[in-house]
């Protein structure tokens, strides 16, 4: 049962680094390509990517193959990036950002691969690498990713954001099948432009441990404190990489008013559940500024004018009614003088 969970898991893992290689190829019109040398130790089954089982005490050494379809020299970029969680949900393999300090086996520290390669035009060229294994067992699941890009010259920067870059996928798992238990933590929520129409509260979340939580299930739901009114509900399914920090959003309704909100979240893995609970305010500074990037139009100008308006009618209503009631006295009181005169 355990061997064929496993290769479900590595067959499910096994699709999405291919269909990130079919992507990049098709898309760069083939100027050059990227293969995986599987290692010794490497998952029958899996060509893809890497996915290779922990052995104490051995160096792993594999390599990738970079092929040039050009017609000149190029220089590819290699780089090695934890696998994180972005917030789109998605797996990424191209965020720079340096492994926790606090985890015990850094996998892009542990991997030793050449930064910078050149290869001739027309030709492919095997870039060697290897993976020292500490001497202890281990009970995890390490996740990283071989990064390749084009290199481009100074004078052809802006070309940058067009290219295209491969990722290969790299998975360490442990000599011992049991795994940590998973532990995930709500860190903090905060307020943020989800799009440029819309806005979210972005729920950051942390996987504790060195185990990957696929096809994790997220219900969120936000009620404003006031009336107890449910504002939004959303649910989604994630694939969450092990030892890593990452932003769930929550997408927040265009008009949103001031006040005081409580955000529910309920995640599930399995057996695991956790339940999270954070109250936060919306200013009204912040809840016209959701309105404007959702495009809502203000009109609280025209009720401002209306009442204005009112005041002033109010104003000439009772200036009319006290002239008019001055007039009628003058009036009453003329007559009664005549009424005197007549008498004498």
């Amino acid at each position: 049962m355990k061997k064929l969970i496993t290769l479900l898991f590595l067959f499910i893992l096994g699709i999405s680094g291919s269909s990130t290689l079919a992507e990049s190829s098709q898309t760069s019109k083939e100027t050059y390509s990227v293969s995986a040398l599987p290692s010794e130790h490497q998952t029958n089954g899996i060509e893809s990517f890497f996915d290779i089982r922990w052995t104490p005490s051995y160096t792993e050494h594999f390599g990738i193959l970079i092929t040039n379809h050009s017609e000149t020299a190029q220089t590819y970029q290699i780089q090695v990036n934890k696998a994180r969680t972005n917030r789109n949900g998605i797996i990424d393999y191209s965020d720079t950002t340096p492994e926790r300090k606090t985890s015990k086996y850094q996998l892009t520290q542990m991997i030793q691969l050449a930064k910078e390669v050149t290869v001739p035009a027309g030709q492919s060229q095997k870039v060697e690498g290897s993976l020292n294994f500490p001497q202890a067992s281990f009970n995890g699941i390490l996740m990283a990713g071989i990064h390749v890009s084009e290199k481009k010259s100074q004078t052809n920067q802006s070309a940058v954001s067009n290219s295209v870059a491969y990722n290969l996928p790299f998975v360490v798992r442990g000599d011992n099948d049991v795994r940590p238990d998973a532990k995930l933590t709500l860190r903090k929520v905060s307020l943020e432009a989800f799009s440029s129409t819309q806005s979210s509260l972005d729920v950051e979340l942390s996987n504790e441990e060195a185990t990957f939580l696929k096809d994790s299930q997220f219900q969120a739901e936000i009620i404003n404190q006031k009336s107890g009114k449910v504002i939004t509900k959303q649910s989604s399914k994630l694939d969450l990489t092990p030892e890593t920090d990452f932003v769930y959003p929550v997408k927040l309704p265009k008009n949103l008013l001031a006040g005081n909100y409580q955000l529910t979240l309920k995640v599930s893995h399995s057996k695991d559940k956790w339940s999270f609970q954070r109250t936060f305010h919306i200013t009204g500074a912040q809840a016209k500024s959701i309105q404007q990037r959702a495009g809502v139009k203000d009109y609280s100008w025209i009720i401002y004018v209306l009442l204005f308006l009112g005041i002033i009618t109010i104003f000439v209503i009772l200036f009319l009614v006290r002239k008019t009631s001055k007039r009628n006295q003058s009036i009453e009181a003329s007559n009664r003088r005549s009424k005197r005169k007549r008498r004498k």
